[in-house]
């Protein structure tokens, strides 16, 4: 018998073998049981998920004889024949090879006969995001039309490419990554299965490269486990993944901050040599930051990924250096999911690193050829001329440029973040309570489009969201799966740049804030004791977003007006 994957060999075939996405599940069940079938589906999420495995399992329910609460039996003619690929009721379309007018124009051929073996025909579209233009013109009205023993699912990682006119004509559903938890648990399970003796660090640096995707784990633990004769411990995956310890990487980011680029270059030329994978290390400079910050903020070890009480002050660093360097890191990361030449890109984080950490303040040259329209100079005292006139550093109000510009008398300092406490508990009640379904359709538009946003680093943290869970005028609740990204979110709502941004699409700031499904759940209930008990509560007050606004814009007005619109 041929050997066949792990990934292939555990892919689940029923509902209840499914790990994690508990609300679609739910969904597709209750639609089964209750007969209310739509005719067409898009499941959206990122890859190794389990997207083409629900809408699978999903095509079996539907035409299952005997379907056991909403769930495919496997022991039915129906199931039988679908388990063993003896069917042409189910069709399987991969739109990354297949993706023109004519496959599509088969398809709608095929639609008007009825199903040769079972009760519905059911068309599986994967990577649906690689279908032309044209393709989804000539499916549009059959999607919109389709016969009643006709079901279409679309099958992508990328849904704001998806045609809107599909969008409205279909059900969504966003799956979401797995947590490390039901990895973990996943691995372990297969693992004692498979008789692999795998050891828990080992199994966490797993999770950690599979980066929620079940199949990239399973993938990962079956290289493993041919690599080490079933045998898996931590340095193995290290020296075959080309990775490197967490001291070197803290070592690494100290340097960065040091500005140490001798020292740089010879330890890139290091891992060069030692075959280190420089995407996974930027990923990884980026969790380390990210622990950084978050202690910063909350002084709580417990909830770091990363760094322990004995590493995480060895970076000296602060917030706002931090963030800067978390949105190069990112950048580059991304840059270099689809580039050949890695290190190039490392390198190149890393020099645009050496310009956010700098300290010193950029000064106006002494020596300026004054132009013909002469600007009048203010009164001196007598120890301070124009030679030794110090401006606030350039780099905080405007984009420097490659030539001098006329001395000026310095201004004085703004507050550049008013500070902002947020009572997330208050506001999880107000925008509970003035939750409106036109609210929740924005700002699901909004998040569907932040991929494509020319300033994604500045909305990143947005991205991670598994779904809005409620939304009003003024604030939205967002679930996370990550308690640490749920906190990245509600550190960043407070961010100028971030605000701006979300004031350019909504027309004035609101809060977004995230929470875990286990914070907001007890919040939830709280909630709901307090209306029944008739607690009313008031829109959130934005006023100190709108200083925060209000006060970064005094500065670049300063800026303007001294400097001129360059």
């Amino acid at each position: 018998m041929s050997y066949i994957s792990l990934y292939r060999k555990y892919r689940p075939k029923s509902f209840r073998d499914i790990t994690g996405q508990e609300f679609i599940v739910r969904t597709l069940t209750n639609a089964i049981k209750q007969s209310k079938v739509s005719h067409a589906y898009i499941f959206a999420g990122p890859k190794g998920i389990g997207k083409t495995t629900i809408a699978k399992i999903f095509a079996k329910a539907v035409n299952c004889l005997h379907p056991i609460d909403g769930d495919a039996c496997n022991q039915c003619e129906h199931c039988k024949i679908i388990n063993e690929n003896q069917t042409t009721d189910i069709l399987e379309l991969d739109a990354a090879s297949n993706n023109g007018v004519d496959e599509v124009r088969s398809i709608i051929e095929g639609v008007r006969f009825l199903p040769a073996n079972l009760n519905k025909k059911v068309y599986i579209i994967d990577e649906a995001h690689m279908l032309t233009t044209q393709a989804w013109n000539a499916m549009l009205k059959t999607v919109e039309e389709a016969p009643s023993h006709v079901i279409f699912i679309f099958a992508t990682t990328e849904m704001h490419k998806i045609p809107a006119t599909i969008l409205s004509r279909s059900q969504h559903f966003l799956f979401s990554r797995l947590t490390n938890e039901q990895l973990t648990n996943m691995i372990s399970d297969i693992a004692s299965k498979e008789s692999i003796k795998v050891d828990q660090d080992a199994i966490a640096k797993i999770v950690v490269l599979a980066d929620g995707s079940a199949r990239d784990a399973l993938s990962i633990l079956e290289q493993m486990a041919m690599y080490t004769n079933n045998q898996v411990a931590l340095k193995d995956i290290i020296e075959l993944f080309g990775l490197i310890d967490l001291d070197n990487k803290i070592n690494l980011i100290n340097l960065v901050l040091a500005k140490d680029t001798q020292a740089i270059m010879k330890l890139l030329d290091q891992y060069s040599e030692n075959g280190i994978n420089f995407s996974q290390l930027a990923n990884d400079l980026t969790v380390i930051l990210i622990d950084k910050l978050i202690y910063l903020q909350t002084k709580n070890i417990a909830i770091l990924k990363a760094l322990n009480e004995t590493n995480v002050e060895a970076i000296n660093i602060n917030e706002n250096e931090c963030i800067k360097l978390i949105n190069v890191w990112q950048e580059s990361f991304m840059k270099m999911r689809n580039a050949i030449d890695l290190r190039f890109y490392f390198e190149l984080a890393i020099f645009n690193s050496f310009e956010i950490n700098s300290q010193e303040a950029q000064k106006i040259p002494s020596s300026i050829v004054q132009p013909k329209n002469e600007i009048k100079q203010p009164i001196q005292t007598k120890n301070e001329s124009p030679s030794n006139m110090e401006l606030p550093p350039l780099d905080k109000v405007f984009k420097v440029t490659t030539y001098a510009k006329p001395d000026k008398p310095k201004i004085k300092e703004t507050v550049i973040k008013p500070s902002v406490v947020l009572d997330k508990e208050l506001l999880f009640n107000q925008i509970a309570h003035n939750n409106n379904k036109t609210s929740q359709d924005i700002v699901k538009t909004f998040l569907s489009g932040v991929k494509d946003h020319n300033r994604l680093k500045v909305l990143s943290f947005v991205v991670a969201a598994e779904k809005v869970l409620v939304a009003s005028n003024n604030g939205a609740i967002l679930l996370f799966n990550d308690e640490i990204d749920a906190e990245l979110l509600n550190i960043k709502t407070k961010n100028y740049d971030f605000l701006i941004e979300i004031k350019k699409y909504f027309g004035h700031p609101i809060y977004f804030i995230g929470f875990s499904k286990e914070e907001s759940k007890k919040l939830a209930q709280s909630y709901m004791l307090a209306r029944k008990q008739g607690q009313t509560y008031d829109e959130p007050d934005v006023t100190p977003l709108k200083e925060i606004l209000k006060a970064n814009n005094s500065i670049e007005q300063a800026a303007f007006e001294i400097f001129g619109g360059e």
